[in-house]
This record gives structure tokens, C-alpha cells and sequence, in this order.
């Protein structure tokens, strides 16, 4: 039985017509390649090359030969590209957990661009305020808003912040002007259940005196609605926000977001390929969430907040 490696010296010296020029072509020395040529024939008991001083000339049967070859050589070729094709492609399931806010504003659009890069990955999202255990493997992934998670064995990677103000839907405005320094004469939304603490919230109704509460949210996405209902003046993180609203007050509030996964997973390839395509989409919306890219800033007549929190006031999860 010949060796299939030998195809390969056939072939090279057919293509230069030297033992030499095909030692070059191969990076090895001219005596191996005489050699492998000599072994092929013996193998098959058949001449392929007349040895002249010129250098080497195929044979009728070495012409047929070489043509087979080379359809062994494209061959060969096709398995290498299917086999790098097959590594390339993605599957797997990867397990998100994150805010329901970042899981709509964020994540949503960036779903569909990775099902259609990579057919056969599956993003489960598991979103809510519940923090999953990444130690105890009930996420893949998690992308968090609030303080450092401080878990020694997980990549923590600082994504931004999460940036909130006080907005209006520009049909308020319209119906009850601009709100100035006194707010008595405005409606605002309060919080309740869940959001009875939050910051903002509180902050506004402190700031409010007079102001008649239309309505109490437990919820963010309830919050998002009811501010761009129209009901009243409301606190919301600059992710949620739109041309339809409009800032009312210069007061911030900003708290830390991470992306956050297990030292282990780092390269897993379906978990990888989430990872990059996450980090480059928040990229490109780093300035809707920090509400470096709002265009509708606090109006004329707004009033300055008289007192601002610590750039590292923390929020609840968004």
C-alpha cells in the first residue's frame, strides 16, 4: 500500500518539474523528496517520471496520476475548510440574568443580531431583581446595576453607570407648563412597594412641597408609564428615556453597572461569543445610558437642584 503523503511530492514535482525547485516548494531538503518519489513508484510498480538532466518529466501513467491527485488535494482541502467552518460555528445555551429594564432597552435589540450570527446560540433571559448565583451555576451570565459584587472567583467588569434624572412627557408640558421652582401647582409620581425607598422617588417628593402625587409606582417599567403617560413628573433612568420627554431638573442620581461571569466560563465559545457581542453593543449605547447622548435637557426656567448626591449614590437594581 503506497502512502498517501507521497501524492503531495508527485504533485510538487510535476507543478516545478525539479526535485529542487519542489524540495523549496515543500521546505525540505531535494534527497527527501527523490526519495519520497522513488518510494511511490515502488509502491504502485508503475514509472510516473523519466529522470532527465534536465530535471524530471511526467509519464503518460505519471500525467493520469498527478490528475487523480489533485483531486485527492481538493479533497483534503474541502475537509480542512468544513472542519475550521464547524470550529467557527457557535451553539450552546447561555443563561442571563439581569434587571427587566436592562433585559427590554439593552439586551432586547442585541438578541436578534446574535441569532442571526449565530444560528445556534440560544440566550435564555431570566430577568428580575433576584440575584442569581453565579458560584452555584443558576446563571451563565449576569449583568448587574448597584454596588461591586466583591465575588473573588467572578470576572467583574465595570460596563458604566446607570444614570437617572427627573423627566416630564412633553405632554405635560404642554398642559402645565414648564415646572419652575415651585412645584405646587404639579403633579408627580410617588413610589410604593418595592420603590417606597427608592432615592429619586423620595427625593422628589421631598422637593415637592404642595405637589399633588397622581400616582405611586412599585415597579420601574410601571414608573416608565405612567412619566410618559403624561400623569405627572417623575424620576427615570436616561436608558428609558425618548424624545417624548423632556428634563426637568439638573439633579442625578448614578449607580455602577457590571457585567459579571464565572473565571471558568472565560472560554467557553457560545459564552465567549456572548460576552464580546454584549461588551461592543453596550459600547455603542454607553451614552444613552449615562444620558450623555439625551437631547432634551433640562428646559428654561427648570430649576437648579439645591442639593446633589454623591457621584456614587446607589441605586436599586434598574
Amino acid at each position: 500500500m503506497y502512502d498517501w503523503n507521497d501524492l503531495k511530492f508527485l504533485l510538487a514535482i510535476a507543478r516545478s518539474g525539479s526535485t529542487l525547485s519542489a524540495a523549496k516548494a515543500l521546505g525540505v531538503n531535494q534527497t527527501t523528496v527523490a526519495r519520497r518519489a522513488e518510494a511511490l513508484e515502488e509502491a504502485l510498480g508503475i514509472q510516473l517520471f523519466e529522470r532527465r538532466p534536465g530535471g524530471y518529466r511526467l509519464t503518460v501513467r505519471g500525467q493520469e496520476l498527478v490528475a487523480m491527485a489533485e483531486a485527492v488535494e481538493a479533497d483534503a482541502t474541502h475537509i480542512a475548510d468544513s472542519a475550521a467552518s464547524w470550529r467557527r460555528q457557535i451553539s450552546g445555551t447561555v443563561r442571563v440574568t439581569t434587571t427587566e429594564l436592562v433585559a427590554t432597552a439593552i439586551l432586547a435589540p442585541l438578541i436578534w443580531q446574535l441569532s442571526a450570527t449565530h444560528p445556534g446560540l440560544t440566550v435564555e433571559l431570566i430577568a428580575g431583581d433576584r440575584r442569581l448565583d453565579l458560584q452555584r451555576n443558576e446563571v451563565d451570565v449576569a449583568i448587574r446595576v448597584g454596588s461591586n459584587p466583591g465575588e473573588p472567583s467572578l470576572i467583574q467588569k465595570h460596563l458604566g453607570e446607570s444614570v437617572w434624572g427627573v423627566f416630564a412627557a412633553r405632554s405635560y408640558v404642554d398642559r402645565h407648563g414648564v415646572p419652575g421652582g415651585d412645584l405646587a401647582g404639579h403633579a408627580i409620581i410617588g413610589g410604593g412597594g418595592d420603590l417606597a425607598t427608592l432615592a429619586p422617588l423620595n427625593w422628589l417628593v421631598a422637593h415637592a412641597a404642595g405637589a399633588r402625587i397622581a400616582m405611586r409606582c412599585n415597579s420601574v417599567p410601571n414608573l416608565i408609564a405612567a412619566v410618559k403617560s403624561g400623569a405627572g413628573i417623575g424620576p427615570l433612568p436616561f436608558m428609558a428615556t425618548d424624545d417624548t420627554l423632556i428634563r426637568c431638573f439638573d439633579q442625578e442620581w448614578r449607580s455602577d453597572i457590571w457585567l459579571l461571569y464565572h473565571e471558568t466560563q472565560r472560554a467557553t465559545p457560545h459564552i465567549r461569543a456572548f460576552l464580546d457581542a454584549f461588551t461592543a453593543h453596550f459600547a455603542t449605547l454607553r451614552g444613552r445610558v449615562d444620558g450623555t447622548a439625551f437631547a432634551g435637557s433640562a428646559p428654561i426656567g427648570a430649576v437648579e437642584s439645591p442639593t446633589k448626591p454623591s457621584p456614587t449614590t446607589v441605586l436599586p437594581q434598574t
